[in-house]
């Protein structure tokens, strides 16, 4: 984990933007390096500032992942979305397009700074509360199976691909880190979500996380309440 993490904002929606780089500069382990509303502007941040971790909205997260020229540095940024929309379909189409986090708008100030330190330390996050009703009101059951701990068995570039993908890194990214066929790569993850009855990253990325976790009730992280009304908004 960086100390300090470089963190870089962009939200179309200036009042929103305000709280969280207030928030940011609360917290001595943070230092805002960028803030803005575009995907144009999060490029340059990403090219100029060298953040460690980028909050931007789904749409310019659309717009920063649609540049191959930018996958060195990506790779070394972790991207993380800030958003509204809480449905398993934006979540997936995050993770795939190469988020290594998911934060809901309305996390307090103190959440927000717990996922900025998670992400930055190569660990996926997804609000907890979100990630919880994820796991148990998807369509047809569960999202992720319980005997998913016990029919897993990943070899090594099997594992090798989930880690790069809970980072945040697209095939694309993978390949070129690991001088290896985009094609390869998809043989690798298509195997893999099979093994762990995943049909997505979402679901392989939560199936991975609980087979980490030694007991059920440590597979979220604890919340930590603070007060701060503009984030909660």
């Amino acid at each position: 984990m960086h100390r300090p993490i470089r963190v870089a904002v962009f939200d179309t929606c200036s009042l929103y933007r305000m709280g969280v780089v207030q928030a940011i500069a609360r917290c001595s382990q943070l230092l805002l390096v960028a803030e803005g509303a575009t995907a144009a502007e999060a490029r340059c941040a990403l090219r100029d500032k060298d953040p460690h971790v980028l909050l931007l909205t789904m749409s310019a997260l659309e717009g920063v992942a649609g540049k191959p020229e930018l996958a060195n540095r990506r790779s070394q940024c972790k991207i993380a979305v800030l958003t509204a929309r809480d449905d398993p379909l934006s979540v997936s189409k995050a993770l795939a397009i190469g988020a290594a986090g998911y934060i809901l708008k309305a996390v307090t100030g103190a959440e927000l700074v717990h996922a900025i330190e998670t992400i930055d330390a190569g660990k996926p996050f997804i609000t907890p509360e979100l990630a919880s009703r994820l796991l148990t009101e998807a369509r047809g059951g569960p999202l992720v199976r319980k005997d998913t701990r016990k029919s897993s068995r990943l070899s090594y570039r099997e594992q090798q691909m989930l880690d790069h993908a809970s980072q945040g890194l697209t095939n694309y990214e993978i390949a070129a880190k690991l001088g290896l066929k985009e094609g390869t790569i998809k043989h690798y993850m298509t195997s893999l979500y099979k093994k762990m009855k995943a049909t997505n990253r979402l679901q392989a990325i939560q199936a991975s996380q609980i087979m980490l976790q030694p007991k059920p009730a440590e597979a979220l992280p604890q919340l930590q309440i603070a007060d701060f009304d503009v984030l909660r908004r």
